[in-house]
């Protein structure tokens, strides 16, 4: 949730063909499923959270349940391309959201033709870890020498983020409005264009999911300056918080499954059992523990709860930043 002052590479290598996980023998402890093909839209370009987040998680669930998951990026509209096709599709359970934070952002912003309101959450899996970040040849080592040099050279620092209705700019442009900044906000259309962004030097830091930029960091390419959670980063014990190093940022990213409202009721069900499933899975937990994520699950009513919350709570934060009216 957001509150005030604050904000509620592994990159698929078959990026825009629609990855899909074999069919395999079903897991016993998995249930039944009316259909054997599922796919499941990221709003998220190649690269970006939202994307990593699928394939990660088809990449195990896919084998165990049985299923072919394929992962397709719908680009645009701050989520709301992904929204239409998945309002206007089948409610069988073939076609399902990455749901994330973004298109609830998009509902209160702007007036899209559907909104999460429009939406059935179906099981949250897990929690990101949001950063700032560097390419490793920035003068910059921590979140204060970005400051400083941005106060010393107002309008010349480019910070990037993901597109305008994401948390990501939410927590930049916070992150300007908190230290009286003025610099550039360069938005992307993915986290792994912001990524090359940074990388070559057109941008100065950026803001990510750490599990967008790991495989950077361990090669060397990127340091983080910051985590933008409450606590320190579960597997990164000495990567100091936004709020140690004196900015207020905070960012809540859930992530989970979504589809439009109207689903069969087995298919909802199902979804939350296999979920709970995949979060015991080894493999599976490996791999959150790798990234930095926390597992979140959250049943069908839980999720709907948890995000309407949020859309109450960051329609308050708009308002007092004067976003909205």
């Amino acid at each position: 949730m957001m509150r005030s002052g604050k904000v509620a590479f592994a990159v698929a290598a078959l990026f825009g063909l629609g990855l899909a996980t074999a069919a395999w023998a079903q897991d016993a402890k998995y249930p039944a499923y009316p259909l054997k093909t599922v796919t499941l839209l990221s709003s998220s370009g190649p690269g970006g959270g939202g994307d990593v987040f699928l394939r990660q998680l088809t990449k195990v669930l896919g084998p165990r349940w049985g299923l072919n998951l394929v992962v397709e990026n719908v680009t645009g509209g701050g989520g709301t391309n992904a929204l239409r096709r998945i309002v206007e599709g089948p409610k069988d359970g073939s076609l399902l959201y990455g749901g994330n934070t973004q298109h609830l952002i998009t509902s209160v912003l702007s007036t899209p033709p559907y909104t999460y309101k429009d939406l059935q959450p179906i099981a949250n899996v897990l929690v990101d870890a949001p950063v700032f970040y560097v390419r490793t040849e920035s003068p910059f080592k921590t979140l204060q020498d970005v400051v400083e040099y941005a106060r010393a050279n107002p309008g010349k620092l480019k910070f990037g983020s993901a597109t305008a209705s994401s948390p990501d700019r939410m927590a930049v442009e916070t992150f300007k409005r908190l230290n009286k900044l003025e610099m550039v906000v360069a938005t992307h259309d993915s986290g792994g264009q912001l990524l090359i962004s940074v990388l070559s030097g057109a941008v100065d830091a950026g803001t990510a999911d750490i599990q967008e930029v790991a495989s950077q960091v361990e090669a060397g390419k990127v340091r983080i300056l910051a985590a933008l959670t409450e606590e320190r980063i579960p597997g990164y014990p000495d990567l100091a918080t936004a709020k140690e190093q004196g900015t207020d940022v905070v960012v809540t990213q859930f992530r989970g499954i979504v589809g439009a409202k109207g689903l069969p009721p087995e298919v909802v069900k199902a979804w939350e059992e296999a979920i709970q499933l995949v979060l015991q899975d080894p493999e599976y937990k490996a791999q959150l523990a790798k990234n930095g994520q926390i597992a979140a699950f959250m049943d069908s009513a839980q999720y709907d709860k948890a995000t309407n919350e949020y859309v109450a709570n960051i329609s308050a934060f708009f308002k007092q930043i004067g976003l909205i009216n």
